[in-house]
């Protein structure tokens, strides 16, 4: 009777272990220059995008697109852009130690695709790159 239940609380000891490990795996939170507030950089532009908050946007895109525009003519295209499909992030490549290729998965009515963005570190602050064909693949009408 003591060997069981010595198996048994190994066994429930060793449960817990495996359940906290694994929790602290899907916490991401300070883990890596992608993360933001316990999310992932796209997913969280597109909360900005949700609330409005078009100004704050702009911290996190750098390319052509963006570069030489006034901030003003930016956060009305950004206002005008189509954000507001589900989507979740299901891969990530690293480029170097400040570079990362991200893949998505969004699903539009009904239909999932896959997609890629570049992200890179620049003065401490996680960034998309956006080109012209970034900026079709992100903000898809």
């Amino acid at each position: 009777m003591k060997n069981i239940l010595k198996i048994f609380f190994i066994s429930l000891f060793t449960l817990c272990l495996s359940k906290a490990g694994y929790s602290q795996e899907s916490n991401c939170l300070y883990k890596n220059p992608l993360c933001f507030y316990n999310t992932d950089i796209l997913n969280y532009i597109q909360v900005l995008h949700k609330n409005q908050q078009y100004s704050k946007m702009i911290n996190f895109l750098y390319g052509p697109t963006i570069d030489g525009k006034d901030k003003n003519t930016i956060e009305v295209i950004l206002a005008n852009a189509s954000f507001g499909y589900s989507l979740k992030r299901v891969g990530i490549k690293e480029k170097n130690k400040t570079s990362w290729s991200l893949t998505y998965q969004r699903t539009i009515l009904g239909t999932n695709e896959t997609f890629k963005i570049d992200c890179a570190l620049i003065n401490d602050t996680c960034r998309i790159y956006i080109d012209d064909k970034a900026w079709q693949t992100i903000f898809k009408k």
